[in-house]
């Protein structure tokens, strides 16, 4: 059983929104045949954030059968663009619960599945990033009362996550799931890396960056006793990356 990660899928939704003006030829066709080679219906896939340009849920149920097809169980998280997310995390699993394969998501909880206990956070910009491209795959402005809830929210997650491994009967290997970066390449410490840190997961996966300037800008390595891994679908060259195996 191993356990692969991929963010910023960026599905089309029922809009039709492509990503040709972005350079992404024929996606998600080469995403799909990357994701149907490598990964196996044992395996666990994290989708982190950025899933589809869908705005409402109405809108997103054909990229959800997408994932759905794809080999492997997934654990969903919502990224910067996810609109049609929403805030209630009983409407989620009402809209999740058509799909077979979907292992669970991560709303200010944690999901346990296999050997792997998984929190996270959706994140957000932070002041100590290098600059960062702008525009619709860009950054979002900086907003301290947005840091300060996606902290809180980081926090309930890996609360729960301590929680949940308490009642574990076996050992779990921790692992964080995030979208935007918690620590960018100049490694100066942020609000999300100071709260991941200190709870020790074996690796933490991040998304959002994109482009030359963008996909350089995120700390990849270990740092704190973390090794973060980025796994936007252009910086991941739009194959799932494997994290772990048991």
């Amino acid at each position: 059983m191993r356990l692969f990660a991929i963010g910023d899928t960026h599905l089309p939704s029922s809009r039709g929104k492509d990503m040709e003006r972005f350079g992404w030829a024929g996606h998600p066709a080469p995403l799909q045949r990357a994701w149907d080679e490598r990964v196996g219906a044992d395996d666990v896939v994290i989708v982190a954030g950025d899933i589809s340009w869908a705005t409402r849920p109405a809108e997103v149920t054909g990229d959800l059968k997408w994932l759905d097809e794809r080999p492997g169980r997934k654990v969903l998280l919502r990224g910067n663009h996810d609109f049609w997310w929403g805030s209630s995390a009983a409407k989620l699993r009402q809209l999740f619960a058509p799909y077979r394969s979907f292992a669970g998501f991560i709303h200010q909880s944690a999901v346990v599945v296999g050997p792997w206990l998984i929190a996270g956070s959706r994140l957000w910009s932070v002041p100590e990033a290098p600059p960062m491209p702008g525009g619709e795959m860009g950054d979002e402005p900086i907003k301290p009362e947005q840091i300060a809830r996606e902290v809180s929210r980081l926090q309930l997650s890996i609360d729960d996550a301590l929680a949940k491994e308490k009642d574990a009967p076996a050992p779990l290997a921790r692992v964080v799931a995030v979208h935007f970066p918690p620590l960018y390449a100049n490694q100066v410490p942020t609000a999300f890396s100071r709260v991941i840190e200190p709870f020790r997961p074996v690796v933490c996966v991040y998304g959002h960056l994109h482009g030359e300037q963008g996909i350089a800008a995120g700390f990849v390595g270990e740092h704190g006793g973390v090794r973060y891994v980025l796994a936007s679908c252009d910086a991941a060259h739009f194959a799932p990356l494997p994290l772990l195996e048991s």
